[in-house]
């Protein structure tokens, strides 16, 4: 039986939640992202005789339909926390390829089908994935474990330095029902 379906153990002295499954028998994700427009894909690396080869994006997986602009990568610190931010413009391409880091999500779109929603993923060199986030939906990164985390983003437009295209609110702000910290 699956979920909320499965009996209690009996003779337990306190109750709690069924875990619901969250990969399949082959250890793909089954969870789906909440948020219109974004898109995940969980990659496998490949062991090669002296190490291991990951691919990062491209094009025939089909997650978006827009160039790549730019490449960029960010060393976060164990714990660092980016704080929120969002673009009006510019969509996002995050993977992880050193460390882990958690990316939580908030759909600010008004006119979305999903507005006001917020999901979370970890991802890093032990489970690699990309996740594109579309203009609109607020996005903060925190690094997770004892070593500094690497994340690199591939945007489709590369970074204007006379107008940059971003907002940013605090990591604890009242404005999201979630705190990255």
């Amino acid at each position: 039986m699956i979920g909320d379906e499965r009996a209690e153990p009996e003779g337990w002295m306190a109750t709690g939640t069924p875990d619901q499954p969250t990969v399949t028998s082959d250890w793909l994700a089954i969870d789906p992202p909440a948020i219109e427009g974004v898109r995940i894909k969980e990659i496998r690396s490949v062991a090669t005789s002296n190490g291991y080869l990951t691919e990062i994006f491209r094009e025939e997986w089909a997650l978006d339909q827009s160039p790549v602009g730019q490449v960029f990568q960010r060393t976060m610190y164990p714990g660092a926390v980016t704080g929120w931010h969002a673009h009006a413009v510019t969509l996002d391409r995050l993977f992880c390829c050193a460390g882990s880091v958690r990316i939580s999500l908030f759909d600010g779109r008004k006119a979305s089908p999903s507005f006001g929603t917020v999901w979370h993923k970890i991802i890093g060199a032990l489970r690699p994935a990309i996740v594109t986030i579309p203009p609109g939906v607020w996005h903060g990164v925190v690094a997770l474990g004892p070593e500094t985390a690497l994340l690199l983003n591939l945007v489709d437009k590369a970074y204007a330095y006379d107008a940059p295209d971003h907002w940013r609110l605090p990591p604890d702000t009242e404005q999201i029902p979630y705190k990255l910290v």
